[in-house]
């Protein structure tokens, strides 16, 4: 059932049309979007040694909407036995606290500072451009007016990260060696 309601984001994740008929995006249309991509992509990942009723903690740096959006898309949430809780941490050291680890456009700048926690248990995810092929392991992008997403498996696969096979299969997937 996850799988098909997940399949159903994808498919209707054309970029909002404002109300006025000009192609604009809505932002906050967008953003609930990509928190649905946060959530979904939580489901179909699994984590080393998460003991069962443990939080699955959601961080967003740079990004206080999607923070609040991704706060109310979990809100009584869980996946399995795991509550999940959303946290904004101010420091890079507050990341290691995450299990998915949200950094907005605004941050890439600090997505090589995302990328040392890379050993740890941490799904990686941004919507700046070139993420996954820097390293990152998940990339939100538009093609075509439809948010997509890529995945590096090499990066997800070194921090012992196991991904569906479902999810992989609706991903661009990227090696670390695509970047050279």
């Amino acid at each position: 059932m996850a799988l098909i309601v997940f399949a159903t984001i994808v498919g209707a994740t054309t970029a909002c049309q404002a109300a006025d008929g000009t192609g604009g995006e809505r932002a906050s249309d967008v953003v609930a979007v990509k928190a649905a991509f946060l959530y979904n992509f939580a489901k179909f990942a699994e984590w080393p040694a998460l003991t069962p009723h443990t939080p699955i903690v959601f961080c967003v740096v740079g990004d206080d909407h999607m923070a609040d959006v991704l706060a109310d898309t979990v809100r009584g949430q869980t996946i399995g036995a795991h509550p999940l809780t959303v946290s904004r941490p101010d420091s890079v050291a507050g990341w290691r606290a995450c299990q998915v680890l949200f950094l907005g456009e605004s941050e890439t700048n600090r997505a090589e500072k995302a990328l040392t926690i890379k050993q740890l248990p941490v799904l990686t995810v941004s919507d700046g451009e070139g993420f996954a092929l820097s390293g990152g392991m998940i990339a939100l992008y538009v093609d075509s007016g439809r948010i997509r997403f890529a995945i590096n498996v090499d990066a997800a696969e070194h921090a012992g990260l196991r991904l569906s096979s479902r999810l992989l299969g609706l991903a661009k997937v990227v090696r670390n060696d695509d970047a050279k």
